[in-house]
């Protein structure tokens, strides 16, 4: 059902804007007819005309996700899910000033919130295959979310944790450097509340990971979050940060 309320609210929004073709697409939506919808996705995407229009990109996203979902689909879409993070990210490439951002953001935020359920998981794992697979996985959102910081410090994080440390470290200073910048360059309020939760994730993960043989650097990263987490505020959109006091206080007690 709400998955219907949506595509109705894309469909009103879009309608003045695109032709027959996409309001089309809108229409298989709502009707959920999400293979006659991905077959046309996929035409206009080939097209040389209509190649660059982003919308495609995500509509394609959006049927691979809903038939993820439909036992029916299984057989002949075994990779339905992974297919959507594909053409998410194809979506992003082509929105470059992410002009649909207000349209397409609740569906990004229901993406994140199912891969972050998985990376909780690989972490309660604690393999080195775990690792890996959470590294792909943060690679796949980048795509789609480049501007979420927390997601780079883990894959950062995850990369050393699966043998790659030359690139693991790496991309965890940038990933730092980038989140020392929320409250200058980049306001806290104005972050997802995905982006609230990967960046509260990272900062504990990568503060125990340094806990272990650099306490000193483990209190510096789990301090970074104390204005965002342990203090209250009204932009935070998390209810429990129970978890990030209780770690702060253990490693900076």
């Amino acid at each position: 059902m709400k998955t219907l309320f949506i595509a109705l609210a894309m469909f009103l929004t879009f309608q003045k804007t695109f032709g027959q073709d996409y309001l089309d697409l809108l229409s298989l939506i709502v009707d959920e007819k999400y293979e006659k919808c991905l077959f046309k996705c996929i035409k206009i995407t080939e097209n040389a005309d209509t190649r660059n229009n982003p919308l495609p990109y995500y509509y394609a996203a959006v049927c691979y996700f809903e038939m993820s979902r439909d036992h029916k689909y299984k057989d002949d879409y075994p990779k339905a899910f992974k297919t959507s993070l594909s053409y998410l990210g194809k979506y992003r490439k082509k929105d470059k000033s992410y002009e649909y951002k207000d349209d397409v953001e609740e569906f990004i935020e229901k993406i994140k919130f199912i891969l972050l359920e998985e990376t909780e998981n690989n972490t309660l794992e604690g393999t080195e295959k775990a690792a890996k697979k959470t590294a792909s996985l943060m690679k796949k959102i980048l795509k789609f979310d480049p501007q979420d910081y927390g997601v780079e410090l883990i894959q950062g994080l995850n990369y050393i944790l699966s043998k790659n440390k030359t690139e693991g470290k790496k991309i965890v200073a940038d990933a730092l450097a980038k989140i020392k910048t929320i409250g200058t360059d980049v306001q806290f309020g104005d972050m997802t509340e995905s982006q609230q939760m990967y960046l509260r994730f990272a900062l504990m993960e990568y503060a125990k990971f340094q806990a272990l043989g650099d306490p000193v650097g483990a209190g510096e990263t789990i301090s970074i979050g104390h204005q965002f987490f342990y203090e209250d505020r009204d932009d935070c959109l998390l209810d429990d940060n129970s978890a990030f006091k209780e770690l702060y206080d253990k490693i900076t007690g």
